[in-house]
């Protein structure tokens, strides 16, 4: 892990909404907008680019925590920008605060956490839990 990075550093990631992205797709009674879990995704993408500039080669980021706020709608076509800012960094923990807005106001904030992995002993764990189900 390099030393580079610094408590404030920040990243903006964009997301396209698009109609696969509906809340009616996890719940029928739910309308058409930008759904809960989809937010979760774009949390853990601003936080997750933040970090590949300070990894080593052959380290890979893994998210452990997210504690989002979802509080208001977002019609489907609209752009989603989650802004992840590095609050904390403790050996292989990092704890961001992540923004989230749409084109007109604020939708969310989250608490995020991530941990710094080999990425050859992560993808080992899980060669090793396919093969136990195949069993």
């Amino acid at each position: 892990m390099r030393d580079t990075y610094r408590i404030g550093d920040t990243f903006t990631y964009r997301l396209a909404t698009t109609e696969d992205m509906s809340a009616s797709r996890y719940q029928q009674s739910s309308p058409p907008v930008f759904a809960t879990p989809h937010l979760v995704g774009a949390v853990e993408a601003a936080a997750a680019r933040l970090m590949e500039g300070w990894l080593d080669p052959g380290e890979m980021s893994v998210g452990g925590r997210v504690e989002l706020k979802h509080t208001a709608p977002t019609p489907l076509g609209w752009e989603v920008r989650t802004v992840a800012t590095l609050l904390e960094a403790e050996g292989k923990r990092f704890s961001f605060r992540v923004e989230c807005f749409d084109e007109l106001e604020k939708i969310g904030e989250a608490a995020h956490t991530r941990y710094v992995v080999r990425a050859e002993s992560f993808l080992r764990a899980l060669e090793e839990k396919l093969r136990r189900r195949a069993r």
